[in-house]
Parts: structure tokens; C-alpha cells; sequence
């Protein structure tokens, strides 16, 4: 039986994170033979490979297996792996709720012959709640604003991935755009606004180690951008993905720069890049805008 769904979970190899995620997938009621649990680790970890090897020896539907590819390519490792009619990304400090493996089951199970292109937002866009049904590319791309950046809300269907080439070089910091961006002629598009997962609270001197602002201040404004000049989105779509992406990169400098935030990223461009897309008066607007609300919530 092909389970309906491929619950793919990269991770670089910390157990902290990845076991209580794994444990929150199998504490379902769920029929295991209805969904499968891809592993892929780009880490050199002994003690998480023995571990995961242990985890999954007795799961006949848990797969681990160690992969040599470079930081967010493993996301594509895991996906080249599953065998679910719909393959779901997680990420590896996501806890699934209870009832989220069911829920994206009976997904699969109602939109397995249609096969539109899905995207789980998780309830991070204020006001949404449920499906939320588009007839275009165009619509989508404007409906997920800034998030489109956010890998944890990937989806594919595995005959829709198995359509792209294995020679395909996919972005090296957003290869997760590459899929949910691939089908622009998809029958419908559906974002949906479930809460499914949740945050592990971490120090953010845990998290990733690459430039942060090259990352948002330029490579997903200009992949937003090439979409615009390839005539596959409309002018309006692109300046409310540009405007939601400046709230984001106002929040990282605030938090990272100003208040000098302890984290992992890579910093040291951020007087640069921040400026290739948004001018030095937009980026300040927003940041004491943000700043007044933190005042405000501190109060």
C-alpha cells in the first residue's frame, strides 16, 4: 500500500529537537501503514546516528538514512526519498499537534485525484483559518506573502515532484521554493491555515550560521522579483510580497542588530543588503514601527 503521506524531516543531527518531533508524529492514532517518516542527516554526529538507528529499527515505516548534501539541499534529499502520495516537509524543531498526522492524511486522501498545490501556512497570517481556495499562481503567491521564504509549510505531490528533472539545480538557501513555486498551472491552490505544528523554543545561538540578510534582504526578494520579469506574477503581487518581506527583515535587524540579540546567522552583511531591495528611510520607518509596538507590549 502507498502510504498518503511522506512526513520528511532534514535535520543537520540534534537529537534535542529531532526525537520529541519524531515522538510527536508516532503518538498518533493514525494507521501506520497510511504514512511514512523520512529521516535525511546531513550531520556527522555518532551518538544521533546510533540513536535514530535505534528509533527506527522497530518502525517499518520510519527511514533513515545519512546524506552528504550541502545545508538546505538536504530538504531535497528527504523528498527524493519518500514514497507518500503527498510528501510534507518538517522541520526539525516542529512538534506535529495532536491530530495533525490525521488531519494531513485525510488531505492527501480528498485531494490525491485533483492534486492542487498546497502550501501550510500554520496560522501565522492574522485573521485566516481554514482553506483558503485560489484559482491562480498569481493568487497564491500574493496569499502567502513573506512566507513563501518559510520551508515548514512545503508540500508536493509525489507525482508532481517525480516530474521534475534529477538534474534540476535547485536554490542553495530556498530549494523549498523550487517545489512550491514549480507548478503554475496547477487545477486549484489551496492555503491552508490549520495550526498543525508548533515551535521547539531554542536559543537562537542554535539555529542556522548563514547570512542571514544576503538570505532575505536579497535572494528572496530577487527570486520574487524573477517571477515579476518572467510575466508569472502581477506587479501588485510582487510589491505585497516586497512589503511583507520588509517587515521581516525590520524584525531581524531590531532584534539581531539593534539589540544585538545572541544568535548563530552570519550578520556581517546586513548594512549592505539590506539596502539591494528597500531604501534606508523604509527600512528605518519600519523598524521604529516595530520598535513603538514593543514599547508598547512592554508596558
Amino acid at each position: 500500500m502507498q502510504p498518503y503521506v511522506s512526513f520528511c524531516v532534514p535535520t543537520n543531527g540534534i537529537k534535542e529537537w529531532v526525537i520529541p518531533v519524531l515522538d510527536s508524529i508516532y503518538c498518533t492514532n493514525a494507521d501506520i501503514e497510511e504514512f511514512e517518516v523520512i529521516i535525511t542527516d546531513n550531520g556527522n554526529d555518532k551518538d544521533f546516528y546510533e540513536t535514530l538507528l535505534d528509533y527506527c529499527k522497530d518502525k517499518s515505516n520510519c527511514i533513515y538514512k545519512r546524506t552528504d548534501a550541502i545545508q538546505f539541499l538536504n530538504q531535497i534529499e528527504a523528498f527524493k526519498m519518500a514514497s507518500g502520495k503527498l510528501i510534507k516537509f518538517v522541520n526539525h524543531r516542529h512538534t506535529l499537534v495532536d491530530g495533525a498526522v490525521q488531519y494531513l492524511i485525510e488531505v492527501s486522501k480528498k485531494y490525491s485525484d485533483l492534486r492542487p498545490e498546497l502550501y501550510f501556512m500554520n496560522g501565522a497570517i492574522a485573521g485566516k483559518s481554514g482553506e483558503e481556495v485560489l484559482n491562480t499562481f498569481d493568487e497564491f503567491v500574493y496569499g502567502m506573502q513573506r512566507f513563501s521564504s518559510w520551508s515548514a509549510g512545503t508540500a508536493m505531490w509525489k507525482e508532481e515532484f517525480e516530474k521534475i528533472s534529477d538534474n534540476k539545480k535547485y536554490n542553495r538557501l530556498f530549494p523549498h521554493i523550487d517545489l512550491i513555486f514549480n507548478n503554475k498551472e496547477a487545477s486549484k491552490y489551496i492555503i491552508d491555515h490549520t495550526v498543525l505544528f508548533k515551535e521547539i523554543m531554542i536559543d537562537d545561538s542554535k539555529k542556522g550560521k548563514y547570512d542571514l540578510f544576503y538570505a532575505f534582504g536579497v535572494e528572496y526578494p530577487a527570486i520574487i522579483l524573477e517571477l515579476y520579469r518572467q510575466g508569472e506574477i502581477s506587479y501588485k503581487t510582487f510589491d505585497k510580497v516586497k512589503e511583507s518581506n520588509l517587515v521581516l527583515l525590520a524584525q531581524l535587524y531590531y532584534a539581531y542588530v539593534l539589540r544585538k540579540k545572541e544568535c548563530s546567522y552570519d550578520l556581517s552583511s546586513f548594512s549592505e543588503n539590506i539596502q539591494c531591495f528597500y531604501s534606508k528611510t523604509e527600512i528605518w520607518k519600519m523598524i521604529i514601527k516595530i520598535a513603538i509596538g514593543k514599547l508598547k507590549f512592554w508596558k
